[in-house]
């Protein structure tokens, strides 16, 4: 049975290799001519080109079959630098999306091959609004990855971030820290920060190269960063369960300097702030 099947094939690629020589030749002669062909007589040669050869068992186009991984990335900005983090981050496959935005859409679930989250550390802890995402949000994902920025000290915001995830549902394979401008105006100098090299470049290509790894790890943690994380809690009277909060008018004011452009009320993660121009 098995040598009348390898013969009927082998007759029937006989049959085949003319055309398909024919078809070639003809091709070929329409360059040589530089003749030009209507759409439908060339569409009309592929086609037949194609089931010859797979008939001959050859490969064709169809069997292409390139597996792209598609990566969202939530991020929570309000200063600007995570939302460039993300962007960094993503490439033509990836879908960035602010976390503020999904919780005002009420939208929680979200499904891909990779996800990540990018966010600013406030008091080593993440801000409330992506406390209150993660303890919502559905994450499905072969793999998880979360970027926690900050400009001056990340004490042990891996650990925490871990705990707090952990506690949600939602374990994350990868968690690293980044260092960027500390743009925290009460406390710091703008031109004083610019002038710091902080290695950004450096920190992504290494992120990068860990994420499309897929690299499962966590950012150790040192005795002293807990024991400063601590100190903190204690200084400040922090609630670790609530997370770091200063109403914006204990830390900001507005001087006669404001043009009133809008683009504070604009940028606001929280939707709180109003311009009224006369």
């Amino acid at each position: 049975m098995a040598a009348g099947i390898g013969r009927a094939q082998r007759q029937q690629s006989n049959l085949l290799a003319p055309t398909m020589a024919k078809q070639l030749n003809r091709n070929d002669m329409d360059k040589r001519n530089n003749n030009g062909i209507s759409r439908r007589t060339a569409l009309k040669r592929m086609g037949m080109l194609m089931a010859g050869a797979s008939c001959l068992g050859l490969p064709t186009l169809t069997s292409c079959d390139m597996e792209t991984k598609k990566r969202i990335i939530l991020y929570f900005t309000a200063t600007g630098n995570c939302l460039y983090v993300a962007r960094e981050l993503a490439d033509k496959h990836t879908e960035l999306l602010s976390i503020p935005q999904m919780m005002k859409q009420k939208r929680y679930t979200f499904e891909a091959d990779e996800i990540g989250i990018v966010y600013p550390v406030y008091g080593h802890m993440p801000p409330n609004m992506v406390r209150e995402f993660i303890n919502k949000a559905r994450l499905t994902a072969r793999y998880k990855f979360a970027i926690l920025t900050y400009g001056n000290r990340k004490c042990s915001s891996v650990e925490i971030w871990d705990d707090i995830s952990r506690k949600a549902g939602c374990a994350f394979d990868y968690i690293t820290t980044m260092i960027m401008v500390d743009n925290w105006l009460p406390n710091f100098n703008m031109n004083e920060q610019i002038k710091i090299d902080k290695h950004i470049p450096e920190s992504l290509d290494r992120i990068t190269a860990d994420i499309n790894s897929h690299r499962r790890w966590h950012e150790p943690v040192t005795e002293l960063e807990r024991q400063q994380h601590a100190g903190f809690l204690k200084s400040s009277g922090v609630n670790p369960e609530v997370g770091f909060k200063i109403m914006s008018q204990e830390a900001f004011a507005v001087t006669d300097s404001c043009i009133g452009c809008g683009i504070c009320q604009n940028a606001c993660p929280n939707g709180t702030i109003t311009v009224i121009t006369n």
